[in-house]
């Protein structure tokens, strides 16, 4: 599993039998854990900022964001489409402006996809944000620009898994892109309405984000040590397909490397009993992310102002109760200051606040 930067890092069971380092910074565990086992890790981490990342490459450091991969390939097929999105541009920053725009324009967001990988997602043009990511890294290196996926969560709640970009500008550093995020804010923008991420204008996951995401590994394909080896003979796990071939998680590799890492990458010893009572959490593993501070009081109080103000407006059109009235306006009021204090939708939430406060002063007076 991969181990990211961390101020503090709590083990509470089990010790690695492998460390090493990998090519994108961070470290990579290996563990050996028996039926009965279970691993546990804590983390408390800093917001990812690429920021402070060096801001040139050496040139093995260039080669590894410039490879082709399996669900990243750069071949004739995605050097011909990039060639022919960017053939306008002048230099890197502006081509992989051109691949933002043609890829929220012509791909459609759905989860989960009919199969991972670019050569699906450029068949069947709709796909995930793992997808959406993919072809956004193989279309920058098809043109020699340093491209990679980087595999994170949103920085709240459980099991909440998103894919991004990043593409490398000499001098400049690393720089943050989001198509599938750019794609559901500018079609279907009320998604995220009542969740507790923040939302940018479309165009703006071009060279941002909202800074509310934690990174588990800063690209894909990554290698594993020791050698994973396939057994060919024994997959008994319901496969997925990438690039339109079965592939079980857990019971196979890309080549001896991990599709990706959530933050884990497990293999499964050949045991029919286990292998038949695993699920998603058992596969993937599961995270849990917590904010702290004035951001985790204001979600809590986000939640229990929403349960109360439902309860009370209810109990108040029963019993035609002033105070009741009185009780849910006020806590509606308490709902939406605290989706502005925590800058989520903070227009529309503040007209919400302006009615109901209105609303609250006429059954005043």
């Amino acid at each position: 599993m991969i181990i990211p930067p961390a101020i503090q890092f709590n083990e509470s069971n089990l010790k690695p039998d492998q460390v090493r380092e990998i090519p994108t910074g961070e470290k990579l565990a290996y563990y050996v854990l028996s039926k009965d086992q279970h691993l546990h890790l804590n983390y408390e981490i800093e917001l990812y900022s690429t920021k402070n990342e060096k801001k040139k490459l050496t040139d093995e450091e260039r080669d590894f964001y410039l490879r082709n991969t399996i669900l990243s390939p750069v071949n004739k097929e995605t050097t011909r489409l990039a060639k022919e999105i960017t053939y306008q541009q002048k230099n890197d920053n502006e081509k992989a402006h051109a691949i933002f725009h043609y890829i929220v324009d012509n791909y459609r967001y759905i989860y989960p996809p009919s199969s991972r990988g670019v050569n699906s997602f450029l068949e069947v043009k709709e796909g995930d944000c793992g997808e959406f990511s993919f072809l956004f890294t193989a279309l920058c290196r098809a043109l020699k620009i340093p491209a990679r996926s980087v595999v994170g969560s949103w920085a709240y709640g459980k099991m909440n898994a998103h894919v991004w970009n990043e593409f490398f500008i000499e001098d400049k550093g690393w720089i943050s892109v989001d198509t599938s995020m750019a794609y559901l804010q500018k079609k279907r923008s009320f998604k995220f309405f009542d969740s507790s991420l923040i939302t940018l204008h479309w165009k703006k996951y071009f060279g941002g984000t909202e800074g509310q995401r934690v990174v588990f590994s800063k690209d894909t394909e990554i290698e594993l040590l020791p050698e994973y080896k396939n057994d060919e003979e024994a997959f008994t796990l319901n496969p997925m397909l990438i690039n339109g071939e079965p592939f079980c998680w857990g019971q196979q590799s890309l080549n001896g490397r991990a599709p990706y890492l959530q933050p884990i990458y497990i293999k499964f010893e050949q045991n029919d009993d286990l292998l038949s009572s695993l699920d998603l959490s058992h596969i993937l593993g599961t995270w849990k992310i917590r904010e702290h501070g004035i951001k985790h009081f204001l979600e809590g109080l986000k939640k229990f102002s929403l349960s109360i103000a439902i309860l009370t407006m209810a109990l108040s059109y029963i019993f035609e109760n002033f105070y009741l009235e009185v009780a849910y306006k006020l806590t509606f009021i308490i709902f939406f200051l605290c989706f502005i204090l925590r800058r989520e939708r903070i227009i529309i939430f503040s007209v919400f606040l302006l009615f109901m406060s209105l609303s609250l002063l006429s059954t005043l007076d």
